[in-house]
């Protein structure tokens, strides 16, 4: 007689997984074997544990970054700094690299002394 279907609570692993813990630590705490939590993910959901994992990473980084913008709209100086540097690629700075070989043309005006 073949053993009953093990069930996993996606509740509680997609909480796991918001704060990046390993698949030994997910299944001990949730008193399954790794290999149930393989096959259910891929039965369930048909994508591989490290993808199911990055596809709630990817939530929990959305998330991270509406309530940064929220805050950086309400007027928090240091969170509209990090955002933009951050969501928006701004810098402090412009850094320009060259690669080896390549000729750069400078071009500029010397004006006479009065």
């Amino acid at each position: 007689m073949p053993q009953p279907k093990i069930e996993l609570n996606y509740d509680k692993l997609d909480a796991l997984l918001q704060f990046k813990v390993s698949l030994p630590f997910i299944a001990d705490y949730l008193g399954v074997s790794r290999d149930t939590i393989l096959r259910r993910i891929k039965e369930d959901h048909g994508m591989s544990f490290t993808e199911y994992h990055n596809l709630r990473m990817e939530r929990t980084a959305t998330k991270l970054q509406q309530k940064a913008i929220e805050m950086a709209l309400k007027g928090d100086r240091t969170m509209l700094i990090f955002s933009l540097k951050n969501l928006a690629s701004w810098a402090d700075k412009q850094e320009t690299t060259l690669e080896a070989g390549k000729n750069i043309l400078l071009n500029y005006k010397l004006e006479e002394k009065k």
